[in-house]
């Protein structure tokens, strides 16, 4: 017989998996090398949390996971109708049937946001394409806007009994002084520092009761 869960439990296995994932970061200096480092980021966060909920509740079948790949671009965050990483939480708190989902049993919904400074210096070839990387720095201004977006969605959700976590994690390897630093950027973020060129914070969205 499978064990059942309580919201603070499942809240509590999170924020493990959180940690996990930012110690994680710290030993893969290629990461934020990747063109899209938020998708393997967000990656590792399910599967660390399925197996997690797989072993807390005694249950190698369950798989009430659902984890979309897709690339957030500003202004379609919005129309998203679930969180990047969205579980459905009723066999974990022992809810059956079709019957409305109370405000007591609210799904829970996870997204990661990258923010990384541009390199020092950038190298084109005659086509325009970068030499020494595989990716095209973006504006860092325009990457917080589409973090707030996030931040609005999360809390929309958290208004249809959502629980929601948004995981924000900040590469600086060039050292620069970015709008990150002054506060431009996530001001509500405390961030925590597990190197001098990483950075991670995580904000909390309560599902609301209806």
């Amino acid at each position: 017989m499978p064990t059942l869960l309580t919201l603070i439990q499942l809240r509590e296995m999170v924020q493990a998996c959180l940690e996990d994932v930012a110690a994680w970061c710290t030993g893969k200096p290629r990461l934020f090398d990747m063109v899209k480092p938020e998708q393997q980021i967000q990656f590792e966060l399910a599967c660390r949390l399925r197996d997690a909920i797989r072993q807390r509740t005694q249950n190698t079948s369950w798989d009430r996971l659902s984890y979309d790949a897709s690339v957030a671009a500003p202004g379609a965050v919005a129309t998203k109708t679930r969180p990047p990483v969205h579980v459905d939480t009723r066999q974990l708190f022992g809810v059956t049937g079709t019957a409305p989902r109370a405000p007591t049993e609210p799904d829970l919904g996870l997204a990661v946001h990258v923010l990384r400074s541009a390199p020092a210096s950038v190298e084109l070839d005659d086509n325009g394409e970068p030499t020494r990387q595989r990716w095209l720095p973006s504006s860092l201004l325009a990457d917080g806007a589409l973090l707030e977006e996030r931040v609005a969605q999360l809390d929309r959700f958290s208004h249809a009994s959502c629980d929601g976590t948004l995981f924000v994690v900040y590469s600086n390897e060039s050292r620069r002084r970015t709008a990150v630093d002054s506060r431009d950027i996530a001001s509500w973020a405390s961030w925590q520092t597990p190197l001098d060129t990483l950075w991670w914070t995580a904000r909390h969205f309560r599902a609301k009761a209806r």
